[in-house]
């Protein structure tokens, strides 16, 4: 996955493996460098999965080497490594201010507390190459993307398809990044015909520079080599903030302040010094935030595929042996992935409807979110009734007159099969009955208080 200039998600390329390791992570970046780009300064940002340091850590593969390609790892990733390790969430957020911080003095006061607060999570991150997790040490490969978060987004869009066979597999991903792109290419060229010239996502940025920019003071320093220093005032809000002198180069097209070079946006003391001369700044901000541009990536169009019958006949067969490695072993299949605190903070998350599913999991019993009917806490109430109560026993009989109702339906005997009208008449009727026999809070209130009273 990688972004575009509005800073959304761009689906780039996909493949179907038989694991994660050295050797298909490899194979994937080749291909990667070879069908899909052919840029230089490509940046490539991941988590430390051994196949990916890998393959980024040997010097033979050449096209994984500055200047053609620079690996980065994704903020949120090792934030969370440093919590497990370390377990302390002010530490946590230490790392994540070390990390996005634009100024080189920033950066090192901010290490200066993680090593007053913990000396061994200095050591772990000092072994770390700051290039690769720090803006400040970046030198703009980034565009100020920290995380992989809009990557995870889509994968969660694609996650139902991963059970499905290879060929429905391939198809559910074709129609659906098809759909993605001819609705972003349409938006754009609306934008185009409205005469808009840069996304909303880098303009946004440039207008809120801008008003900052009201309360600057430039000084020429020099016109011969376009050297200027800019003032800012002091904030009263954010401490610290404000009341400092940056150095605005036009000709190195630098400012101290460190945001301009991060993400290709002209910063508030670079418009301040350009306003002072009249003169426009959106000059300096990079040609790739153009809607012009943007419309670019999206303006190929996916070719109908044709029907099964009209595929041409290959060349050769290949006859592939399952690895008996990789066969299922009997029971549920677990997952391989490694949780760690990020799910838990995931679940908190509003969900959408266009992730999976959709609505959250609700317990059974309670029908409350939040957890499941083993650990709802009214399960210990129920059970320590001597028979349950009369909320339990409705439940129980409604379940198991649905179930009489399921087994009916697939009778091996095509007479005894239930239609479809009888089953809903029998639903309905299972679930009045069901109503109507319902003890009211009231009720339940004093079965509850009952049951823990000895």
């Amino acid at each position: 996955m990688a972004i575009d200039v509005n800073n959304e998600v761009y689906p780039l390329a996909f493949a179907v493996v038989e694991s994660e390791s050295m050797e298909t992570w490899g194979w994937f970046l080749a291909c990667l460098l070879t069908y899909v780009t052919d840029r230089t300064n490509l940046c490539i940002i991941s988590d430390r999965h051994r196949g990916i340091q890998s393959c980024f850590d040997d010097t033979t593969r050449g096209y994984l080497l500055p200047p053609l390609t620079h690996h980065r790892y994704c903020l949120r990733l090792l934030v969370s490594n440093v919590n497990t390790n370390f377990n302390s969430v002010a530490l946590k957020n230490l790392v994540w201010k070390a990390a996005i911080a634009n100024q080189v003095r920033k950066f090192e006061n901010t290490m200066g507390c993680i090593k007053n607060v913990n000396w061994a999570a200095y050591d772990y991150l000092k072994e770390i190459d700051q290039e690769k997790w720090t803006l400040v040490h970046d030198h703009g490969h980034r565009y100020g993307a920290m995380t992989t978060n809009l990557s995870e987004c889509f994968n969660g869009v694609l996650k139902g398809a991963r059970s499905l066979p290879i060929t429905a597999m391939v198809m559910f991903t074709f129609y659906k990044v098809n759909s993605y792109f001819d609705d972003r290419r349409n938006k754009t060229l609306e934008q185009l015909e409205e005469g808009q010239l840069w996304c909303k996502y880098a303009y946004d940025k440039f207008e809120a520079n801008q008003e900052k920019a009201k309360l600057h003071m430039v000084r020429r320093m020099s016109a011969q080599q376009h050297l200027y220093t800019v003032d800012t005032q002091s904030s009263l809000l954010n401490t610290g903030g404000g009341a400092h002198t940056h150095r605005v180069s036009l000709i190195d097209m630098t400012c101290t302040c460190g945001k301009w070079e991060a993400n290709k946006i002209p910063c508030s003391h670079l418009i301040a010094v350009f306003a002072k001369h009249n003169h426009d700044a959106t000059e300096y901000m990079d040609r790739f935030y153009r809607v012009e541009e943007r419309y670019h990536i999206y303006e190929p169009i996916f070719q109908p595929l044709k029907d099964r019958l009209e595929w041409p006949e290959p060349e050769e067969r290949r006859i592939m042996m399952p690895n008996p490695r990789l066969i299922r072993e009997k029971g549920r299949p677990k997952s391989t992935r490694i949780r760690n605190e990020m799910d838990d903070e995931d679940r908190e998350l509003p969900t959408s409807l266009w992730i999976e599913n959709g609505p959250k999991l609700k317990c059974g019993l309670c029908r409350q979110e939040g957890h499941n009917r083993r650990r709802c806490p009214t399960r210990n109430v129920a059970s320590t009734s001597h028979g349950g109560t009369k909320e339990a026993a409705l439940q129980q009989r409604e379940v198991c007159s649905s179930n009489t109702v399921a087994m009916s339906c697939v009778a091996k005997v095509p007479d005894l099969r239930r239609t479809m009208d009888e089953v809903v008449r029998t639903n309905e009727e299972i679930r009045q009955s069901y109503s109507e026999n319902r003890p009211s809070f009231e009720e339940n209130k004093v079965m509850v208080s009952n049951v823990q009273t000895p």
